[in-house]
């Protein structure tokens, strides 16, 4: 059994605090228990570093770089261009593999919406100069994202820990876009998710955990680690009429065609 996690966030200071084992233990753990690959995907300037760094130290880890859209909203107005400069950079590091986690949240109160679209569009054109994909996080903001996406169509990429509905997917997928479902998928009342786990073309579809976030039944309340994506694959492949290897095998040389993994 191989599993791909295509997006966790080993940088985050929780497992170092409170996952037996620290961070190393976490990682390792999910690697014994047969997941083979994992993406760690920034959201800062600071974490985009430290998620390289991880890429470097374990040969099965690659790296994306990028600025969440909340982020976003934390970069002092006179480190904006230098902060993207930066992420440029790091895209050229042999293991990074996509310009993410990139897009809209606006699920906050105090939503900067013109920061949050300056920094995406800035963002899209990095990933369009330096030839990778972009991971795309989208939160209450569906409308928004998918005309902003329409804007750069040389750009091509993945909606991660997808919550949008089975038409979206649809027409996403149609125009070569992947669609990644993680934890949510194996609630029991995540309906809309379920539907577009079901429409999502079968050379387009991954999966993650978005750990430590987001971990699927029966592990809700619980800390996410990689080890978890066992779940999601099953719920996947129930919701798809697969079984379990053949749902792990099809994620698993999706996630390695989008990375561009040997």
């Amino acid at each position: 059994m191989f599993l791909f996690d295509s997006h966790a966030h080993y940088d985050d200071h929780r497992f170092e605090e409170e996952f037996n084992g620290g961070t190393h233990g976490a990682i390792m753990k999910a690697h014994s228990e047969g997941v083979a690959w994992i993406v760690n995907v920034g959201s800062s300037l600071a974490s985009s570093e430290r998620s390289v760094a991880l890429a470097e130290k374990y040969d099965f880890i690659y790296a994306a770089v990028g600025i969440h859209p909340s982020d976003a909203q934390r970069v002092p107005a006179n480190e904006i261009d230098r902060t993207l400069y930066e992420i440029e950079k790091m895209a050229s590091h042999e293991k990074v593999r996509a310009i993410g986690e990139i897009g809209f949240d606006y699920h906050w109160d105090g939503t900067d919406y013109e920061r949050q679209a300056y920094f995406f569009d800035a963002q899209m054109e990095i990933a369009r100069r330096v030839s990778l994909p972009v991971v795309i996080h989208t939160r209450d903001a569906m409308g928004d994202t998918l005309d902003l996406l329409s804007r750069h169509p040389d750009v091509l990429g993945v909606l991660h820990s997808f919550s949008g509905s089975a038409e979206t997917a649809r027409q996403l997928s149609a125009k070569g876009w992947y669609i990644s479902f993680s934890g949510p998928v194996t609630y029991k009342n995540a309906n809309k998710v379920k539907e577009a786990a079901v429409i999502v073309p079968e050379d387009k579809i991954l999966i993650e955990t978005d750990s430590p976030y987001l971990p699927p039944v029966p592990h809700r309340g619980e800390m996410n680690y990689s080890g978890y994506i066992k779940h999601t694959c099953q719920a996947v492949a129930d919701i798809r009429g697969k079984q379990f290897d053949e749902m792990a095998e099809i994620t698993t040389s999706n996630a390695k065609r989008f990375f561009a993994i040997k």
